[in-house]
Formats: structure tokens, sequence, C-alpha cells
């Protein structure tokens, strides 16, 4: 899966009702913000991280006004370090740059060194997920359960965390 196309034939397939709120390319969490202002949702931000031999891979979803204490994830998980995986290892991955990155370039792949954390906190805080359907012009919002719909489909298990 690499565009909004394939993430519409998605959610068809899934049944999953959606919504989608079209503007400006956003390459922030900010910008997108700006543009998604009064629409309900937990404003979602997905970092991918590796660790220190870059052969284990981490994808965390989090509230995009939180910071993540990448020191405190590692001994939580169990890895000496983390850090972000550069954007030429991103689009090797996913076929994704950095600004619209989501578990939906998950799709079609089927990692085994591929883990998935969600903050618990962002889950408790709304029941509505919002993130960019690899397009940065868009904005999708959908039941924060159909998440988990999601990348059961797509074979990923995943892990619901305090950050």
């Amino acid at each position: 899966m690499r565009g909004f196309t394939e993430v519409k034939e998605l959610m068809a397939d899934l049944t999953i009702p959606y919504e989608i709120v079209e503007h400006p390319a956003s390459h922030s969490t900010a910008e997108s913000d700006a543009y998604i202002e009064g629409h309900p949702g937990s404003r979602s931000k997905t970092l991918v991280l590796a660790n220190k031999k870059s052969n284990h891979f981490y994808m965390v979803i989090m509230d995009d006004d939180k910071n993540l204490d990448m020191e405190a994830l590692a001994e939580k998980i169990g890895v000496n370090r983390l850090h972000l995986v550069s954007e030429g290892r991103l689009a090797d991955l996913m076929g994704l740059t950095p600004g619209i990155v989501s578990f939906f370039g998950l799709a079609g792949t089927s990692y085994d060194n591929f883990e998935i954390y969600f903050d618990q906190a962002m889950l408790d805080r709304n029941e509505i997920m919002t993130l960019h359907p690899n397009d940065n012009t868009k904005t999708i919002f959908f039941a924060m359960a159909d998440c988990f719909k999601i990348l059961d489909a797509f074979g990923y298990p995943y892990q619901i965390i305090n950050l």
C-alpha cells in the first residue's frame, strides 16, 4: 500500500467508516492541527524508531502534543538504545516520507522485526483517531478501535503502553 487510493480501498474492504478532510500539504503536526481545527479526535503522531543496530523497528503512535522520552521507552521495552530511523530507511521500510508516516504504510509488508506501540493516554483521551492516510494533503478520521482492526488485517501485533 502506498497511496490514499489504497487506504480508501482498505477502509471499504474492512467496512470501516471514516471522514476525510482535505487541506494544503502539511509537514508537521502543528500545520495539520491548524487545518483540522474544530474536528473532534486525538491528534496523533507516528514515530518509527530503531534499535542501536538498526535491525529491529518500533512504531510509536501517540498524541501529537506529547514528547517521547526515548530512554524511558527503551527501558520499558527492554532495548539498549533507540533512535529515529533515517528518511531513507523509512522510505525503504514503508515507502513513506517524514510527515505522512502512519500504520497504513505497513499494509502489504510482513516484517517480523517490527513492533507497534500505542500510548494509553491517547486512547483514553478520545474515541476518534486522526492521521494522514499516506498523503499529507488529507487527514482521515475514524474510530480509535478500528486502528486495531486494521493492524489485525495487516497481521501486525501491537501493544498499548503508558508513555
